[in-house]
């Protein structure tokens, strides 16, 4: 017998709970009573990334959560020493994982229908931070919400979720989801999302609140391609066809009039009459019914991520569209979770990030453009819309210890340093009067730029994951 045989049970979990997740993939293989204790750890904890991925993209000054990161390490081999292709090879990981819960049995079966098997380890979930796409290679996740709908004891749920190539399989798989009912994820504390997301989905993660201790949402909404490709959307709004001009100039859409064939979306805004549109973020707690903002009772932890219009960026922006609708219904959204959780919130990090043409890479670099182009109308908007509500002077904050703004000010020594026309404003220092006396740590960096694909409008899932560069070489 082997001296870890005659060990309890308990002191041999506490053992492995130190080695990482590729050396118990090994440990599991030694015999059939190691492998009943070490496959529920494998399942219950799941961090597919590279080493040091988070610590790799984080801001500098950001406040830690004081998680312990398991990352599940493999052989990358020479040829992957580049963090972007490790970060490649782990989103395909994370895409085989969730195919394999998909479809246990490697058939072809309907959404949402699994073995008994696979939902007792689907159970045994509580932990999952992944990157990854709908699809991989030439295969695509069927249901991708639904099968994270099945980790039912999930605690710890952080996704970075990039758009397909093909927008019809995002449409399926949405359609999939809300096509069947699901039992809430009434365990959750940890809801970190970023990317593109279905807001159905959104929602349903966002019904218990009421446990939700650290929130995080830094979310984009369906991108909208341009319109001067061909003349065809790559990623046209719901609803919309594409318009054949006849030899003689004239308009035809499958006999329907020229003046119906508009290019709007299911929540009418309008996108007829510019060639690309910015990317735009996904309202999702105020228009489900109910004030989902309203029911984080327990949070203490509050991250908040959107694209945001600067000042012209020294391209031709005419003809791109920005929305505005967008803009306002994001930060009614921002001011509402902001407001209904000052009593509990120890943490608040407020991220906008100006929007680009990936172009734009040949001319500025990222804290180049930054620093020439703040100040736009996006941070206009803020300070009109979201900023009375963080500072409202009657407002009781009992627990806030710590706010981080980025994307908002310029510090004037970086001003100073990159030539900037532009007069650092005044934001930080107004959110610095209302909280410092109060002892709060506020802090303002300069934040990351989101950069997109003028053909498709696509932020690419690249970089930090939100097509924010990390780093800039010096010149």
């Amino acid at each position: 017998m082997s001296p870890l045989d005659s060990l309890a049970n308990e002191l041999r979990m506490h053992i492995c709970s130190f080695p990482r997740h590729h050396d118990l993939c090994a440990l599991m293989r030694v015999n059939r009573a190691f492998h009943s204790l070490i496959e529920p750890m494998l399942y219950s904890n799941m961090e597919l990334h590279r080493p040091g991925y988070h610590e790799h993209y984080k801001y500098p000054d950001a406040i830690s959560s004081g998680e312990r990161r398991n990352y599940h390490e493999n052989d990358a081999g020479d040829y992957l020493e580049d963090t972007f292709y490790q970060d490649l090879r782990y989103t395909a990981q994370a895409f085989d994982l969730l195919k394999a819960f998909e479809n246990p049995d490697g058939d072809n079966i309907q959404p949402c229908v699994r073995t008994s098997r696979s939902q007792a380890i689907a159970n045994q979930v509580r932990f999952l931070c992944l990157e990854t796409d709908l699809s991989h290679d030439e295969q695509k996740l069927v249901d991708p919400w639904g099968t994270i709908a099945s980790f039912r004891n999930i605690e710890h749920l952080e996704l970075t979720v990039g758009w397909p190539y093909n927008y019809k399989g995002w449409d399926s798989a949405t359609q999939a989801f809300v096509s069947m009912d699901h039992p809430p994820l009434g365990k959750l504390r940890t809801v970190r999302l970023r990317g593109y997301f279905p807001k159905e989905f959104v929602q349903y993660v966002c019904q218990g609140a009421t446990g939700i201790t650290d929130l995080g949402l830094a979310l984009l909404d369906r991108p909208i391609g341009s319109s001067g490709y061909g003349n065809e959307r790559r990623n046209p709004p719901p609803g919309w066809k594409h318009i054949e001009p006849e030899i003689d100039g004239d308009a035809w859409l499958d006999g329907e009039d020229e003046d119906t064939a508009s290019d709007k979306d299911s929540d009418g805004e309008d996108f007829e009459h510019e060639e690309c549109v910015a990317p735009r973020a996904l309202p999702t707690l105020l228009d489900s019914g109910i004030d989902l903002a309203a029911h984080f009772s327990s949070l203490t932890r509050l991250t908040l991520c959107r694209p945001t219009e600067s000042l012209n960026p020294g391209l031709d922006m005419q003809g791109v569209y920005v929305s505005l609708k967008s803009d306002l219904a994001i930060l009614s959204e921002w001011a509402a979770l902001i407001g209904a959780t000052r009593g509990t919130v120890e943490h608040l990090v407020l991220d906008q990030r100006p929007f680009a043409e990936q172009i734009e890479t040949d001319s500025t670099g990222d804290t180049e453009f930054l620093v020439h182009y703040p100040y736009g109308p996006g941070y206009e908007r803020f300070a009109e819309y979201c900023l009375p509500a963080l500072l409202e002077e009657t407002a009781e904050w009992p627990n806030l210890k710590s706010i981080r703004l980025y994307g908002f000010d310029v510090p004037p020594e970086m001003a100073e340093k990159h030539s900037s026309p532009i007069k650092p404003q005044k934001l930080g220092l107004q959110v610095e009067a209302r909280f410092k006396p109060l002892g709060v740590d506020v802090r303002s960096g300069i934040g990351r730029r989101m950069l997109y694909e003028e053909e498709d409008g696509v932020v690419r899932r690249h970089e930090d994951g939100l097509g924010g560069p990390v780093e800039e070489e010096e010149e």
